[in-house]
């Protein structure tokens, strides 16, 4: 299958002098999208429900796992620490959500959500898939079944290249990264 990427931008802008454009990495496209997305939820969680972004991914994990621990919820949401750790002081201020240390390692603390948490999950929910809705709306079922298989198939490629490390996925020698010549 060949997927056509349309580029709104000219390929020779500021000075480019190469057929490479940012633009036309599905990466970046991904990105632009995902920042576009989530500002525009953003706006919505603040405004109705008191919750940043990060706020509402960090609820979503610990209702999906109840008791995960914050580098559980870092590693299931791919967010960074510093990002989970000051949703999860949010989350806790709020009475949103409570931990419990765990009984095998006191070091670390299990996550869950309070009743109050449990409510504003109940009421984000419906929110975030009205706005699905019409994000989707411009696709027919059948192209939203393969946007939904191909994001699979790419999460799993993202994983995997994560899991590899990403010099040594394209060939970067780790030894040799970073020094000059």
């Amino acid at each position: 299958m060949s997927i056509k990427v349309m580029n709104p931008l000219p390929a020779e802008s500021a000075g480019e002098t190469t057929d490479f454009a940012a633009a036309d990495l599905i990466a970046d496209r991904l990105a632009t999208l995902s920042s576009l997305v989530s500002r525009g939820l953003a706006r919505l969680y603040s405004v109705r429900f008191g919750l940043a972004i990060s706020d509402w991914r960090v609820l979503a994990v610990i209702s999906r796992y109840p008791g995960a621990s914050s580098n559980a919820v870092c590693e299931l949401a791919a967010m960074d620490k510093v990002r989970v750790s000051r949703a999860v002081s949010r989350l806790l201020e709020t009475g949103r959500i409570h931990r419990r240390l765990d009984k095998q390692d006191r070091r670390r603390g299990k996550l869950y959500l309070t009743d109050e948490g449990r409510d504003i999950h109940a009421q984000v929910v419906p929110v975030a898939r009205a706005y699905e809705a019409k994000l989707m709306a411009g696709l027919t079922d059948e192209e939203a079944r393969l946007l939904e298989r191909l994001l699979a198939s790419l999460e799993s490629s993202a994983q995997g290249i994560a899991r590899e490390g990403f010099g040594m996925a394209v060939g970067l020698n780790p030894k040799n990264h970073g020094k000059s010549r």
